[in-house]
C-alpha cells in the first residue's frame, strides 16, 4: 500500500506557479495606484497651492506665519526667499522670515479700518 501512495505522488503534475505570479503583480499594482491616490496626489496639490499663495503674496497682505505670529507685509525678496512682517504699528516692529514661513493669508478687507 505504501508503494502505490509513493508512485501516486510521484506521478502528481508539478504545480504551475504562473497564476500565483500574475495574480501578485496585480495586487501589488493595484496597491501602488491606491497608494498614489491616497498619498502622492493629494500631497501635491497642497504644494502647489502653496506655490501659488506664496507666488501671490503682495505688499500690506495680512498673513499669519507657521509659529502663529500675524502681521502685515512690509516687503519681500522673492529671489532671496525673505519677507519682512510689520507686527505692531505703534512701535514700528518688523521681523525677517523665510518665505516658507508663512502658512496663510487673510482675506483683504473691503473696507479699511486703519
Amino acid at each position: 500500500m505504501l508503494d502505490s501512495f509513493v508512485l501516486f505522488a510521484e506521478a502528481a503534475p508539478a504545480p504551475q506557479g504562473g497564476g500565483d505570479m500574475m495574480f501578485f503583480i496585480i495586487m501589488m499594482t493595484a496597491v501602488l495606484i491606491l497608494m498614489w491616490f491616497l498619498l502622492v496626489s493629494p500631497q501635491r496639490r497642497q504644494e502647489d497651492r502653496m506655490r501659488k499663495m506664496l507666488n501671490s503674496l503682495e505688499k500690506n497682505d495680512r498673513v499669519m506665519t507657521v509659529g502663529g505670529l500675524i502681521g502685515s507685509i512690509h516687503s519681500i525678496d522673492k529671489e532671496q526667499n525673505e519677507i519682512v512682517l510689520k507686527v505692531d504699528d505703534s512701535t514700528n516692529t518688523k521681523i525677517r522670515f523665510h518665505l516658507t514661513a508663512v502658512s496663510s493669508v487673510f482675506p483683504k478687507e473691503t473696507n479699511d479700518k486703519k
